[in-house]
């Protein structure tokens, strides 16, 4: 049992080190999301309740707390875009092929924007920014290719 908790330590060792270089690439953050950190209270909790005394159980139940906290963060990045939630990771800005931009206009003059992401698969990748969607427009025309078509949406 130790040589697997072991394994899982390593693996999850790598994933911090993975999030931890694609998030230090990023150049504008998107929202935090708050369902990774719930998550993480949830199962932190019943796995840290799970009487034992074995060192690479203690780290294993850490690292998978920092994960799930790491996990809420997200954004553009320089060379990929780093997506956030439970299912994170990174995606290539070749892989996208349609964008939509839904400014949010907040009581007091904030302005936010929703951005959807389609890719060439059937997929998409939703994230909200503290930017006007003017800005976000700019910054994506930089980074996506002349392919991509962005559209901007209303609620």
């Amino acid at each position: 049992m130790s040589v697997i908790l072991i394994i899982v330590d390593i693996i999850f060792f790598l994933g911090a080190a993975f999030n931890v270089y694609w998030q230090s690439q990023i150049e504008i953050r998107s929202i935090y999301k708050i369902s990774s950190l719930i998550f993480a209270a949830f199962i932190g909790a019943w796995l840290l309740f799970s009487p034992t005394n074995q060192l690479s159980y203690i780290i294993m139940v850490a690292l998978f707390m920092l994960l799930n906290i790491m996990n809420g963060v997200g954004g553009i990045g320089t060379k990929k875009i780093v997506i956030n939630g439970f299912y994170s990771g990174v995606l290539d800005y070749s892989q996208v092929v349609h964008v939509t931009l839904i400014p949010i206009e907040i009581p007091g003059g904030k302005s936010k924007v929703a951005v959807i992401f389609n890719t060439k698969r059937p997929q998409q990748v939703e994230m909200n920014f503290n930017v006007s969607y003017k800005e976000m427009q700019k910054f994506l025309d930089k980074k996506l290719s002349n392919d991509v078509s962005v559209e901007v949406g209303q609620i």
